[in-house]
């Protein structure tokens, strides 16, 4: 049997897409935990456990508590399933070696103007680095680092509990512990789920800023050298804050500064160009300012002691 997780707030229009399609998924073994603010409803088909105004890792921990599931399958409450999303999955746990399997979080079609372009920008290599295959269908099966909750099988006796001090990044975290307990972390670019990106903006910064910020927390929690990867955006804003400051003393460094600057431009408006030409400025502007506050967040995260 395969549990699937779903925590969240309230009962809205996003919840009700992702109910349906749990209820349309090619398989025939699950069962569907919902852990809400606050039980609202009663539906036989779910079970339904109140936790309170808590972090969805709290949230998560207590429904893999309730779950029968060999198998754990974490989706958020805005993104809905793919029929066939567990049995594509499913059938790589026949690997022992196997320990999570995940794939694509799409943007839906039928979304505004915000979401698709984070969507875009989160698609991009140059928006998101290695993590854009998240968001896109791949082209192959390979071994990643992390994927996120949104799309997440695990095995149940290699779970350990969601760390409850992050707001996000606990999705990281459990990734590294199944591979440090030697167990391989998979793409597989046919588990399919459609995700809600956030509608403004604001709301995508504040999003890039918060998870630079607990990547950063993360990071110092438990040092490695493959983690470096994670701090490249806070040293491109420590470069572009010293090498302004340098450019005011020394033409030929400004000159330097200027043209490594436009170089990092060009780059993005031809990506940017690429995935949507109508699109293209929106794009364009959001990348840059989405590199500007995750860096801004992981500094945030490694001068700040706090953990939430």
């Amino acid at each position: 049997m395969i549990s699937i997780i779903i925590p969240y707030r309230i009962f809205d229009k996003y919840l009700e897409e992702c109910l349906e399609g749990c209820s349309s998924l090619d398989y025939d073994s699950f069962e569907v935990i919902l852990l809400p603010d606050k039980k609202t409803r009663e539906d036989k088909k779910f079970k339904i456990y109140e936790t309170g105004k808590v972090k969805p890792s709290v949230k998560r921990n207590l429904g893999v508590k309730h779950s029968k599931g060999d198998l754990i399958a974490f989706i958020d409450a805005d993104a809905y399933p793919r029929s066939d999303w567990l049995k594509n999955a499913v059938k790589y746990f026949e690997n022992e070696k196997v320990g999570i399997v995940g794939g694509p979080n799409l943007t839906p079609r039928n979304v505004n103007i915000w979401e698709k372009i984070s969507g875009d920008c989160l698609s991009m290599f140059i928006g998101s680095g290695n993590a854009a295959v998240r968001y896109k269908i791949g082209n192959k099966v390979e071994e990643v680092m992390e994927l996120p909750t949104c799309n997440m099988l695990i095995r149940k006796e290699l779970f350990s509990d969601f760390d409850e001090n992050l707001l996000t990044a606990e999705d990281t975290k459990l990734c590294f512990q199944v591979k440090e307990k030697g167990k391989k972390v998979l793409y597989v670019p046919d588990v399919v789920v459609y995700h809600h990106r956030r509608n403004s903006l604001k709301g995508h910064l504040k999003q890039m800023w918060i998870y630079g910020r607990d990547i950063a927390f993360l990071t110092k929690q438990k040092f490695s050298f493959d983690k470096l990867y994670y701090s490249l955006l806070s040293l491109w804003v420590i470069f572009l804050v010293v090498g302004t400051l340098i450019s005011f003393f020394n033409e030929f460094l400004r000159f330097i500064f200027l043209g490594i600057v436009l170089f990092y431009l060009v780059i993005i408006l031809f990506s940017s160009l690429v995935v949507n030409f109508k699109r293209s400025l929106l794009i364009f502007f959001t990348v840059v300012l989405t590199h500007l506050s995750y860096g801004i967040g992981f500094i945030y995260g490694v001068l700040n002691g706090k953990k939430t």
